[in-house]
């Protein structure tokens, strides 16, 4: 049926280039952006990103404990994703900040990712929104297929993925929950036990 995206928080593309634009007078950019033109750059809608919690994860939460932490717009060159930047919005849903520009890995994947999702046989019977789950606790990005009501979430683990998961397969979240949540446990014990003086 049908993959929507997150609306678009008020200010999110200027907040974005304007942070481009202070990005291309810099003398030190990043090795991966040097050689871009950055008056070509473009700016696409964002999709929302949620943030798992080890600790929460660990004691038998699941994927409503997921955070909103913002939205993520992809920058591309000449049809290419080359970046993604992340805006966080205040309480009234108004681009606030651009938290990050992230040219690692997971941009190309997010953005083919989202691309291969939406060929699986399981979306084309329902809707759904589109997220960036990310569980930065175990090196974790993937896309959650958000279902309307009375479907099954999907989550798409995105290369590179950690060891307990297969990137580029669909997990229901009872899987996917099943394969991190022990790993989740080991980081939240590990980050106790560092805790106690």
């Amino acid at each position: 049926m049908a993959i929507r995206f997150a609306t678009e928080p008020q200010n999110g593309s200027e907040t974005v280039r304007a942070g481009l634009d202070r990005l291309a007078v810099r003398e030190n950019k990043p090795p991966a952006l040097r050689a871009l033109n950055f008056s070509a750059l473009t700016v696409t809608p964002p999709h929302a990103i949620y943030d798992l919690h080890a600790d929460e994860i660990a004691k038998g939460g699941g994927l409503e404990t997921a955070h909103a932490t913002g939205f993520r717009y992809y920058v591309a060159a000449t049809g290419a994703s080359v970046a993604a930047a992340e805006v966080h919005t205040d309480a009234s849903g108004k681009a606030s900040l651009l938290a990050n520009l992230n040219y690692g890995p997971f941009v190309e994947a997010t953005s083919k990712g989202f691309t291969q999702v939406a060929t699986l046989p399981s979306v084309s019977k329902g809707s759904y929104e589109a997220r960036a789950l990310r569980f930065s606790a175990i090196g974790l990005m993937a896309i959650w297929l958000k279902s309307d009501p009375g479907g099954t979430d999907i989550i798409y683990p995105l290369a590179p993925a950690p060891p307990m998961l297969e990137a580029n397969r669909s997990y229901t979240a009872e899987e996917f929950l099943t394969a991190i949540r022990p790993l989740a446990q080991k980081r939240a014990a590990n980050t106790e036990t560092a805790a106690v003086p």
